[in-house]
């Protein structure tokens, strides 16, 4: 009977536990930054790219060009952001997926289809492509093979640089 009891103490308070740190998690998930960096700027506030030398940004973005059934499949399996990366020469985008979910991802422009640098990052896969500042001003248009579904799809991504974080 003792241990019984003692049981249900140890998971009574392990419960306890749990929603207390739920309850005080008031970030929602999100990754909090803390700091500074070698600038002297707060990471994890919004700045404007614009006004920026340089620096890594975590920025939110809208899902177009593609149905609803194709909206909710990007958002299950991506990252609900992408980064931006402002150099002296230029800008790089990211874009994140689920590891494995995606065989290449290409950004379609006028002059034809580019294919992003792939890689692996907080644990996704990553697509990185170069980019024009007009183009992060715009819909960007991506072209992706969905591995599961054997099959390439299209949408496109309006990047919300008024939401830009510093993340390095």
């Amino acid at each position: 009977m003792k241990r019984i009891v003692k049981c249900m103490i140890a998971t009574l308070t392990i419960a306890i536990a749990i929603f207390a740190f739920t309850a005080c998690n008031d970030n929602n998930g999100e990754v909090v930054y803390e700091g500074t960096d070698v600038y002297g700027r707060t990471l994890g506030e919004i700045y404007d790219i614009d006004s920026e030398d340089t620096g890594v940004f975590r920025v939110p973005y809208e899902i177009g060009d593609t149905s609803a059934i194709g909206k909710t499949m990007i958002s299950a399996n991506c990252a609900d952001y992408v980064t931006v990366e402002k150099t002296q020469s230029g800008y790089t985008l990211t874009f994140y997926c689920d590891d494995g979910m995606l065989g290449s991802v290409k950004v379609v422009r006028k002059s034809g289809k580019t294919q992003g640098k792939q890689g692996a990052a907080d644990g996704y896969q990553s697509f990185t492509f170069e980019m024009t500042r007009e183009e992060l001003d715009s819909e960007i248009s991506l072209e992706c093979e969905v591995k599961i579904m054997n099959k390439v799809v299209e949408f496109s991504v309006t990047c919300d640089l008024s939401k830009a974080k510093l993340v390095g």
